[in-house]
């Protein structure tokens, strides 16, 4: 089975190749910025390293958010573009999950306006559900989660930067997600529409 798996919705671009449990090759740098025009570019450049076609895709893995606007959009775009062309099927993982992996950890992303998102996570599951807080909130947060890492976009709550392998971590949580059905009705998780949803009400 060939599986391409992508993450775009935050501070990296991640493009990574499986070929059954085998991890064939990752590419995985920072600069959200290029996400949308250094994706597909770099999608191709490891399907004709490893001499696969586009159509040979078993599987698609990918991040559905919280995250960038933008960037949730672009790795969202290409999966759904690529099941109407082929009969790839498609798993999402949480973005802040992607980070966590199978850790006990605190998951953070930078929201932006000194906000973040967060989830806590133990061996792979949501031990709470995704919230948007302010940073100055994160150290009452943690009260609840004493003896947890944190992973992440760990710069912005002042714990120091790690590197995350997000190819691994996606593969290994997509083992108990169940695919799509309706990929076409696949939307990104947006928690800041949320919380505007809540202001506004």
């Amino acid at each position: 089975m060939i599986r391409l798996l992508m993450d775009t919705s935050n501070q990296y671009l991640m493009v990574s190749l499986y070929e059954d449990d085998i991890c064939l090759e990752t590419i995985q740098e920072l600069g959200s910025k290029k996400q949308s025009e250094n994706a597909i570019p770099y999608l191709e450049h490891l399907l004709k390293k490893y001499q696969k076609e586009l159509l040979d895709i078993d599987e698609m893995i990918i991040t559905r958010g919280p995250g960038s606007y933008t960037g949730v959009r672009v790795a969202m775009t290409i999966a759904k573009t690529l099941s109407v062309v082929s009969s790839v099927k498609l798993k999402v993982i949480s973005s802040l999950a992607a980070y966590a992996g199978m850790k006990k950890c605190v998951s953070v992303i930078d929201a932006r306006s000194k906000k973040i998102f967060v989830c806590a996570y133990e061996k792979g599951k949501a031990l709470m559900n995704e919230q948007l807080i302010s940073i100055d909130d994160f150290d009452t947060f943690m009260e609840d989660y004493s003896g947890f890492e944190v992973v992440g976009q760990t710069q912005v709550v002042g714990y120091e930067n790690k590197n995350v392998d997000l190819a691994y971590h996606m593969y290994e949580l997509s083992k108990n997600e169940k695919y799509i059905d309706n990929v076409d009705g696949l939307v990104p998780c947006y928690l800041k529409d949320v919380e505007a949803k809540k202001i506004c009400l």
